[in-house]
């Protein structure tokens, strides 16, 4: 009996040791990386059907119409940046700020636009903390001798923002008439702070770039506004009065923001290029479309395209974005209702270079005196961002041929070349905004 028993239990221990063995075969087989609350896998994607919600691309595609241009083919051209050294490259663009402060300084930061969040935690660096369900969120950080402190939520409103605010950076949305409006809002409240001293304004331009209801707010027209940064190519820009400011990635539809240090960016990718973007008819995505389907590209890139917007964004079809960002080494970007839109920004947070038509919007958007670079995109352009700049799709084929030709090797070195460009262009952003912000308080102090 004793035999028998030991017998039983030397089958059951080898049974035992064997399914553990398998299992963990299986789990090391299929395993993903898990990073900042994302799953990055090498395998291939899959999205949901059309038949689910789906919309990883933002609001700005939603208003998209037929904004195809006939453009003049030429070729392929490729920006790339002279030096990734923050000291070298921006800092001779940045005002000097060396000025000593004895006296710390407390700032205001009230975001009442999604590109709040952008500054906030991406530029600034800060960390945000929810109160009340979300009708309140706030952080706080101190630079230098700054103390930020930093407030959005719906529960943000012109009385009940502390009223004795003396430094303050106001985000706004300014891109439609209803949003200018609620902007405008804000603005006729200023003198209701008394205490003001100075306030420096970010905002969310029209993608047409017609901004001009700004003017009448500057202090250099008898307003309490001294310095506004604009987002997109507007005619207004003149680095004193008005400085323009990049469009940044999605926060409101809950975009990470991505630690570099935790991307993988030496394996091969899976696909050469992505795109997933809404299609409207004679508009750049339906050439691009047609380009892809013509070519057969679909065997290189992960395409997924709806011809109809849908308002709503789950978390499946979010990862799945994000993943096609990770997983391919170009991002397809057609224009919308203006040249720059978030997925530029998004795809060089995981080192996939944004491949960006270099054709203008309608509008009045275009070249600034004191930028050299000449619109669309100047502001990346005048920093040599490492982007592809095409002027028609019909270029893609041998953009794509070009890139199954390109060693491993010499993708691994983009890809950390272009991660770490938009990393310190962050940095440059951040010092250029606390630059203005300093010299104002020291022209204050005078």
């Amino acid at each position: 009996m004793l035999f028998s028993l030991r017998t039983i239990t030397i089958i059951v221990f080898v049974i035992y040791c064997v399914l553990t063995c398998y299992t963990g075969y299986l789990l090391l087989k299929n395993s993903n990386h898990v990073k900042d609350g994302v799953q990055y896998t090498h395998r291939k994607l899959s999205l949901p059907d059309d038949s689910e919600d789906w919309n990883p691309w933002g609001e700005e595609f939603e208003r998209e119409k037929s904004l195809y241009m006939v453009q003049k083919v030429s070729p392929i051209k490729v920006l790339t940046n002279q030096s990734l050294d923050v000291k070298k490259q921006f800092s001779k663009h940045i005002k000097d700020a060396s000025q000593s402060f004895e006296s710390t300084y407390l700032v205001e930061i009230w975001g009442k636009a999604a590109i709040g969040l952008y500054v906030w935690e991406h530029i600034l660096g800060g960390k945000l903390e929810s109160k009340m369900d979300g009708i309140w969120n706030y952080g706080f950080k101190r630079i230098d001798n700054l103390k930020l402190k930093f407030r959005t939520g719906p529960g943000v409103i012109t009385t009940k923002a502390p009223s004795d605010v003396q430094n303050l950076i106001l985000i706004l949305n300014g891109r439609s008439d209803d949003k200018v409006s609620f902007a405008k809002m804000w603005l006729d409240f200023l003198p209701q702070f008394r205490n003001l001293r100075f306030v420096i304004l970010v905002v969310l331009g029209n993608e047409q770039c017609h901004n001009e209801w700004l003017i009448p707010y500057m202090s250099k027209s008898g307003g309490l506004v001294n310095k506004s940064f604009i987002v997109y190519d507007s005619p207004l820009v003149d680095n004193f009065d008005f400085f323009q400011w990049p469009l940044g990635v999605a926060t409101y539809r809950g975009f990470p923001k991505v630690d570099p240090k935790k991307l993988d960016l030496e394996n091969s990718r899976p696909y050469i290029c992505n795109f997933l973007g809404s299609i409207y008819p004679h508009s750049s995505r339906e050439k691009l479309m047609n380009i892809i389907q013509s070519n057969n590209l679909t065997q290189f890139c992960f395409i997924k395209a709806r011809y109809e917007w849908q308002p709503k964004e789950t978390k499946q079809t979010l990862s799945a974005y994000i993943q096609s960002l990770h997983l391919s080494d170009l991002t397809l970007s057609p224009v919308g209702m203006n040249s720059e839109c978030y997925r530029i920004y998004e795809a060089m947070a995981f080192g996939s270079v944004p491949v960006v038509e270099d054709i203008m919007t309608p509008g009045i958007c275009g070249d600034s005196k004191v930028l050299s670079a000449p619109a669309p995109l100047r502001l990346l352009k005048h920093y040599n961002a490492p982007i592809i700049y095409i002027k028609d799709w019909s270029q893609l084929p041998d953009l794509i041929s070009q890139e199954l030709r390109m060693p491993l090797q010499d993708k691994i070195k983009r890809r950390l070349k272009i991660v770490e460009w938009y990393e310190n262009f962050k940095i440059h952003l951040r010092e250029n905004l606390l630059s203005v912000l300093k010299e104002n308080i020291h022209r204050k102090e005078r």
